[in-house]
């Protein structure tokens, strides 16, 4: 008799144990797919500013780097460097803009960033590989960058070089165009279409 207790008791916990395991115990798992980029998320102005320690093509020591990068809703943009010794307000060289480094963009499903001649059309390969770090002319040059877009940064890679830059605000903006006024001054008017740098009043850039 007490085996038989025991058997009934044991088919007992079984049937509760089965009915307490319904659909909210085991939900479905759904895996949403990641939203993909649009080009409205990617207009702006991207930048950081990284301790670097170099020299540049002149001799002038640095210690500091702005790295930025323009993309207008056109599909145009262009990179801006400003290398600074720590000391001064003004950089020590100023490289990029709208004449030496003007790009059109065309941003891609996976986030790679498809960069071209606005003169030619001519498009610059996605991949590529350089050996060893670069600054200054170097990592200005389109042809040897390359941008990609993901989770609300953009990621800039230059030989060895890579950095995630950041969105900036509108003040932002106007900072870093007053860092970096004489590059930008000097190439405002000859960029796609003449066009002042987006976001930026005339204030700002004098």
């Amino acid at each position: 008799m007490k085996k038989k207790f025991f058997t009934i008791m044991a088919v007992a916990a079984l049937v509760l144990g089965m009915s307490s395991c319904g659909k909210d115990d085991n939900p479905t798992i759904v895996v949403e797919p990641e939203p993909v980029a649009n080009d409205q998320e990617l207009v702006g102005f991207w930048w950081e500013e990284y301790e670097y320690a170099d020299v540049t093509e002149e001799g002038d020591p640095f210690t500091s780097v702005v790295l930025a990068v323009e993309v207008n809703e056109d599909h145009t943009g262009c990179i801006y460097l400003g290398a600074f010794d720590g000391e001064n307000e003004d950089p020590v060289a100023l490289y990029g803009g709208f004449d030496d480094s003007g790009f059109t963009w065309q941003l891609l499903d996976d986030g790679r960033i498809r960069l071209g001649d606005p003169e030619t059309g001519e498009t610059y390969a996605l991949a590529r590989t350089r050996g060893g770090g670069s600054y200054g002319q170097t990592m200005t040059d389109v042809s040897s960058t390359k941008l990609s877009y993901s989770n609300g940064t953009v990621t800039a890679t230059n030989g060895g070089t890579t950095e995630t830059l950041q969105k900036a605000s509108d003040s932002q903006a106007a900072a870093i165009a007053q860092r970096l006024r004489a590059n930008i001054k000097s190439n405002v008017d000859l960029g796609p279409g003449g066009k002042t740098p987006e976001g930026f009043d005339e204030d700002d850039i004098r």
